[in-house]
């Protein structure tokens, strides 16, 4: 039966995993609510894939032992160091069972002598075991102190809406296609993770086109047969990449598995050889994007503290404009301390026109000249964390993002040196080169033949066009809530309970928040919009969150967030009762 509270979670990634560790962490601690009885609350978690706390990024069906995390393992913990610790913790078993992740990471160490490090970028596999476990001992932890927890996993949410009994759900199961409703749920989380619409992908449907490098299984099937024809007629196959960043990466990673990196003594990477059979062409892949580079190569923050670009500057230029911010005083200040840190070296127009011939060039010189990269990766950063986005002008956000976002992401995501040395060693075999596409709206199309034609600018700047067999699209998200592919959000926006952010007539895409802060949903209400009673949502379905929080502690400090107002509503339920009831049903509540 259940408890007189219900909260809901949908979406148990990393962000879900994240917000029921906190929720049961305040539960079942007596310090911070010793009144409430922990056996009066429900909560509901839904999840489309098979197991609980991976999510679609760190689901082992989706990663390959390659596909590295892009942050360090210091701030990928859902609490404090905790992936960290766990690995530690885990030490054991993780070389028992799992020892190609740790060899992956550490190929120069004897599994024996292993010791996780905070700075080290772990496989995302290994990342997808530590959330899972975590999000089983959450389970586990909550109900044990009298937490029910009921677990729909193969299940999507299809449809929600606002009753006098709380917020109902209409969850259908993906194995049987059954369709029941879960209602008087009191909180309801959003968590649903990042998603592609194929109704704006003019490919969407053409062979031999792939719109996401993931599950990497389905990715080589896709490219596998038209691979297997151009070599069959003698020719060269050719996959054409479209996306540098971290999922382009992986998908190179991805066609590049069944080969083999040969490591010096020290565990760099030395070579590669492709697994072709005698007198068989090896694959070309070929990556482009916007920029023509891959992310920056980067170590620790240094211990730079911005001396332009400050809050005390951002208030001056709200008192100057309305109370908004404008891009062009951003970037001024941030140019400013870009060049002071680095003794006029590197301005903000060396980032968004990085001074190399080539991305060859570029991984080679990140490589080597570790400091200066890390001074430009700490300062636009603590740039971007200062999320300033949400106070720019209509005009400027569509500027942002239109043109900008790209430069702030690409330099302040890093890459795992293992990778830039993975990257320069398929240049060096002669299997990837890589193009520059342009800012100008890069073009890809299918030819009479059944190729791809793919434009890119050439080194004198010129437009030239490149065949094809094969595009993987690692790159881009269409942030157009009426084009989500999930039945939920359609429904949801039918209804009016969830609304997409919209300012000064433009519209950013995601859904909208409450602007006095936290994360509340918005809502449609009369001629206008109010808070919802029921939503909260944070991460990949709201905008702003993907211009100012690309970092594992901003999911901690919303999770709090939501655990502390979850917990508040609980707290007064409980005040309810004990107004209503009288002290003794608490008691009998309690006294277990």
């Amino acid at each position: 039966m259940r408890g007189s509270i219900t909260f809901c979670i949908i979406g148990t990634g990393f962000a879900g995993t994240c917000a029921l560790w906190h929720v049961v962490q305040r539960l079942t601690d007596p310090r911070r609510r010793p009144s409430l009885a922990p056996s009066a609350v429900t909560i509901v978690t839904v999840e489309r894939g098979p197991v609980n706390g991976p999510g679609y990024p760190y689901a082992k069906d989706n990663v390959q032992l390659a596909h590295r995390c892009n942050n360090e393992a210091s701030t990928m913990g859902i609490h404090g160091n905790d992936f960290v610790d766990w690995l530690a913790a885990s030490k054991p078993w993780l070389i028992r069972d799992y020892p190609e992740l740790v060899r992956e990471t550490h190929p120069a160490v004897a599994l024996s002598e292993w010791q996780p490090e905070n700075g080290e970028f772990y496989p995302r596999a290994l990342f997808g075991l530590y959330l899972e476990k975590r999000f089983q001992e959450t389970v586990e932890r909550a109900r044990a102190q009298g937490i029910d927890v009921q677990q729909y996993v193969r299940h999507e949410a299809v449809d929600g809406y606002a009753t006098e009994q709380g917020f109902a759900l209409s969850l259908r199961s993906l194995d049987t296609d059954h369709e029941f409703t879960v209602d008087g749920i009191d909180r309801v989380l959003l968590s649903t993770g990042h998603w592609q619409s194929k109704t704006t992908d003019p490919l969407s449907g053409e062979s031999g086109y792939v719109m996401a490098p993931y599950p990497p299984d389905a990715v080589k099937a896709a490219v596998a047969e038209r691979i297997r024809l151009r070599r069959a007629r003698g020719e060269r196959p050719r996959v054409f990449v479209q996306g540098m960043g971290p999922s382009g990466i992986d998908a190179i990673m991805t066609l590049c598995g069944d080969g083999e990196f040969t490591y010096t003594d020290d565990g760099h990477i030395a070579s590669y050889r492709p697994a072709v059979q005698a007198g068989e062409e090896p694959l070309h892949i070929i990556a482009g994007s916007r920029c023509g580079f891959f992310p920056p190569v980067r170590g620790p923050l240094v211990p730079y503290e911005p001396h332009h670009l400050t809050e005390e500057r951002l208030a001056e230029i709200r008192r100057d404009h309305q109370g908004q911010l404008t891009i062009e005083r951003i970037l001024e200040l941030l140019d400013k301390d870009l060049r002071r840190a680095t003794e006029g070296a590197v301005g903000w127009n060396d980032v968004t026109n990085p001074g190399y011939h080539s991305a060859r060039e570029k991984l080679a010189s990140d490589l080597r000249d570790s400091y200066t990269g890390n001074l430009v990766h700490t300062i636009v950063l603590k740039a971007r964390r200062m999320r300033f986005y949400h106070q720019l002008e209509p005009s400027d956000k569509a500027t942002y993002d239109r043109l900008l976002d790209t430069h702030f992401i690409r330099t302040a995501v890093p890459m795992p040196s293992a990778n830039a040395e993975k990257l320069l060693a398929l240049m060096d075999a002669g299997i990837l080169t890589t193009v520059r596409q342009g800012y100008d709206a890069p073009h890809t199309a299918v030819g009479e033949d059944g190729d791809f034609r793919i434009t890119y600018r050439s080194d004198g700047g010129g437009q030239s066009t490149l065949r094809a067999d094969c595009v993987i699209r690692a790159g881009g998200q269409d942030f157009s809530m009426e084009n989500h592919p999930s039945p939920l959000v359609q429904n949801l926006l039918r209804r009016g309970e969830i609304v997409p952010h919209e300012e000064g007539g433009y519209v950013t895409g995601g859904i909208a928040l409450d602007s006095r802060g936290g994360y509340r949903v918005m809502k449609r209400a009369g001629g206008g919009c109010v808070p919802s009673p029921h939503l909260t949502s944070y991460g990949s379905p709201v905008r702003f969150w993907q211009h100012e929080h690309n970092f594992a502690g901003a999911f901690v400090e919303a999770a709090e967030w939501v655990a502390d107002a979850w917990l508040d509503v609980a707290a007064a339920d409980t005040a309810r009762s004990v107004a209503v009831d009288g002290p003794g049903l608490v008691t009998s509540e309690t006294g277990s």
